[in-house]
């Protein structure tokens, strides 16, 4: 009897347990968009909540494994900033503690030049590079104008039911002199669509 209730004690406490994530991989907060259920599209759906500053959700399926996901998306091409920016540089493993990481420095000439530096980290959560079950993608302002006091992101990678859908749940926070809800909504559609066209082999897509 005792044993028994050991036994149901100790599920419903792993119920509650949750993966930790290693310093600098942490999620910002979770997603609120409500997960899919199968069968699945290769669509994203996106929300907006700006209290004292913006924050974007996006919860989207990719129609291709969790490997090649995490392959394509461990490149700048289809995780930059192209349509909101004038221009950017790239500089590759600038982090080395990082499974990946590389440091985006972005200009953007409009009626003022404004340049900032936005930090890229990836890792392997769960699983393994070949098979990952939950990776992460976090990115943050590191230096650059006060025009943005906040800019910071996540892409959460997770495997589904279906060997061959891999899920991605996006978090974006922005706090910036005369940003939109409407250009991060973008940012992260374009986004979401850049990582799905690169992981069937296909360039990124011009911006909307």
């Amino acid at each position: 009897m005792k044993l028994a209730a050991l036994v149901i004690v100790l599920a419903a406490c792993q119920h509650d347990i949750k993966t930790p994530f290693p310093p600098g991989l942490e999620p910002l907060e979770d997603d609120p968009i409500p997960e899919a259920s199968p069968p699945y599209s290769e669509s994203v759906v996106t929300e907006a909540d700006d209290a004292s500053y913006i924050r974007i959700y996006g919860r989207g399926y990719v129609l291709a494994p969790p490997a090649t996901v995490w392959a394509a998306a461990q490149s700048p091409d289809p995780n930059v900033a192209i349509c909101s920016t004038t221009s950017h540089t790239v500089t590759l493993d600038d982090e080395p503690q990082y499974e990946y990481s590389f440091l985006v420095h972005y200009e953007v000439d409009d009626v003022v030049t404004v340049t900032w530096d936005d930090a890229w980290r990836f890792g392997v959560i769960d699983g393994t590079d070949d098979a990952p079950t939950l990776a992460m993608i976090k990115h943050q302002k590191i230096d650059g104008s006060s025009f943005i006091s906040l800019s910071e992101g996540t892409i959460e990678l997770t495997a589904t039911d279906d060997p061959g859908v891999t899920e991605l749940a996006f978090v974006e926070h922005l706090d910036s002199v005369g940003a939109s809800d409407g250009d991060v909504l973008k940012g992260v559609q374009h986004n979401f669509a850049s990582l799905a066209a690169v992981s069937h082999g296909n360039p990124v897509p011009p911006c909307p």
